[in-house]
């Protein structure tokens, strides 16, 4: 675990520390209408100034969820799996551990969770708003989601991410619904200006995908 956890941290610190990430994040989530919106007690940000740092942990999960790319509950999961695998580690110790050990499966299940809510098809749509830095950051990020799937699955053995049916019932069941407001959302994000209609129906889109995903932050 301390292999895992050293590889994890240093590829998500990795990410986020990349010149250029601060304003991939502001280009392809709604990170600035959420700022805007009157949904808490405390401001976005503690400073007003752009870092990661200095961000608050609900916007900056709630941004994420917006665009359907869970990152803060997966990326770096698959880079630490991997790390203790080409230290010498063995998947059935993983496998045996994720039997056994309440605490390694929770931990799984809930980026399980995170990876099955995530999706990389519309939050394409979203990195598409950062034409510049989209193929730097985008790819990256696609790359760990694809790793950490793989190695979700083979550790728990599980032929699909969510760890209960009836969850991966509940998306099926909810995308058709939540897909199209996340297209209007990208359409209306990616205009210069905005009538006060417009505006409007963008707070609209924020409210409504995070009623349909059950999850601000």
């Amino acid at each position: 675990m301390e292999t895992a956890a050293a590889a994890a941290r240093e590829a998500y610190r990795d990410l986020l520390d990349a010149d250029g990430f601060v304003s991939y994040f502001e280009q392809a989530t709604p990170i600035r209408v959420i700022e805007d919106l009157n949904l808490g007690s405390r401001p976005a940000s503690r400073s007003g100034e752009r870092t990661v740092e200095d961000l608050r942990a609900i916007p900056w999960v709630f941004s994420w969820t917006q665009a359907r790319c869970i990152l803060p509950g997966w990326y770096g999961l698959g880079a630490g799996l991997q790390a203790y695998l080409d230290d010498g580690g063995d998947l059935d110790d993983l496998r045996r551990l994720y039997e056994q050990w309440q605490f390694f499966q929770t931990t799984l299940d809930n980026a399980a969770l995170a990876l099955a809510r995530t999706d990389l098809g519309i939050a394409s749509e979203y990195a598409g708003l950062a034409p510049d830095l989209r193929d730097e950051f985008f790819d990256r990020i696609a790359a760990e989601y694809d790793r950490s799937v793989d190695l979700v699955l083979s550790v728990s053995g599980r032929d699909r991410l969510p760890p209960r049916a009836w969850v991966a019932e509940n998306l099926e069941r909810r995308n058709p619904y939540v897909d199209p407001l996340n297209l209007l959302q990208v359409d209306l994000l990616g205009r210069d200006e905005l009538s006060e209609t417009e505006r409007r129906t963008l707070r609209l889109t924020v409210k409504g995908i995070a009623a349909g995903m059950k999850s601000t932050g």
